[in-house]
């Protein structure tokens, strides 16, 4: 039955594609009726935060997962990718992405690797690259792997962190057979289609990859620095723009940071932008959308999700009307969530979309 609401359109074919409408019915209607009414109230709260009054504003341009691709870029000072560069993650590969990138105007270019990039990771390279001890000239690149850098730009310190760590996204050993082995199991015959909407490594040569981490070994406790200014990953956190697989680790670490700007990619269908503000109707979301799912009809027996939709409601009416009563639309304390990813959906073809924000 499944198989045929999918050829009809009516679900999603995987965890990688957005949920259709009857996937949210079936799933949980109370949180499609919460991330509704959610995205409403952050429509009417208006702009995050504001570039300072008496200071020239800084634009970053965010870009991601362009899988060997290249696009058109909005011009600005700051260039970010968050990974995913290319399919196959060769230096041959990365090197031609970099070059792109190098030609662009922007003055400072940030680069984060994706887990299809796996030649940044040692033990990832493919033996090609392992042989020859490749190399990559990455002049005028600014390549983070958990560090930050600080670049002063119209006057002002601009302080990002990157780092490419993601949670396990495939099987645990990426030798050919594992791999052959589980496209048999999910009936999948196109090589570049499997490797497009399931971001694993597909090649005989790549092992699993240190950038991928168990749910028992987060790297994100105080990993990112409380002066950050712009954070960028490759995964998503938790519960925004993430299709319900980003990560709860990082998700604890971004509301520690509270950076400005956070910049991702990966999950390509849930490309986009997003308001947090930090506050009580932001923690009753994301409690509700932590909770499992109880589908159609458990979710009209009261349980603990309606408290925690009443809390969303509550908090989310009080908010818009001390915005609109006391300080008019726009904000200064909230921060912006980025999915840069360039690739349409799981297409295998980027398109030219970049996210310009203003700081």
């Amino acid at each position: 039955m499944k198989d045929l609401l999918v050829w009809l359109g009516l679900r999603r074919p995987n965890q990688w594609e957005s949920l259709t409408m009857l996937d949210h019915l079936i799933l949980s209607p109370l949180n499609y009726l919460a991330s509704s009414f959610y995205r409403l109230v952050l429509h009417l709260r208006g702009t995050p935060f504001r570039p300072p009054r008496h200071k020239a504003a800084v634009r970053v341009v965010c870009i991601s997962d362009t899988h060997d691709q290249t696009v058109d870029v909005a011009p600005g000072d700051i260039l970010i990718h968050a990974g995913d560069l290319t399919n196959n993650g060769t230096a041959a590969d990365i090197q031609k992405q970099l070059d792109w990138l190098k030609s662009l105007p922007h003055a400072v270019k940030i680069v984060v690797a994706g887990n299809h990039d796996s030649y940044f990771d040692i033990r990832s390279r493919c033996d090609d690259d392992r042989r020859r001890a490749a190399r990559l000239n990455l002049d005028g690149i600014v390549y983070l792997q958990g560090e930050s850098s600080v670049h002063t730009i119209k006057e002002r310190e601009i302080s990002i962190f990157g780092a490419p760590d993601i949670p396990e996204c495939g099987p645990k050993s990426f030798a050919l057979a594992r791999v052959s082995s589980f496209m048999s199991d999910v009936h999948l015959n196109q090589n570049v289609a499997f490797s497009l909407q399931c971001p694993y490594f597909f090649s005989p040569d790549f092992d699993r990859s240190r950038f991928q981490y168990s749910p028992a070994q987060s790297p994100w406790l105080s990993k990112v620095p409380p002066q950050t200014d712009i954070l960028v990953t490759h995964g998503p956190p938790k519960h925004h723009l993430d299709l319900d697989l980003g990560c709860p680790q990082l998700l604890r670490e971004v509301w520690r940071v509270k950076p400005r700007l956070h910049v991702f990619g990966h999950c390509h269908c849930a490309y986009g932008k997003e308001s947090v503000y930090w506050d009580d109707m932001q923690i009753a979301y994301e409690r509700l959308l932590s909770r499992p799912p109880r589908g159609f009809f458990r979710d009209f027996i009261p349980n603990q999700s309606w408290v925690d939709m009443s809390a969303v409601v509550f908090h989310g009416i009080h908010s818009v009307l001390w915005k609109w009563l006391m300080g008019g639309p726009g904000s200064g304390q909230g921060s912006l969530m980025v999915n840069a990813g360039q690739m349409y959906k799981n297409t295998g073809r980027a398109v030219s979309r970049s996210i310009v924000v203003d700081i």
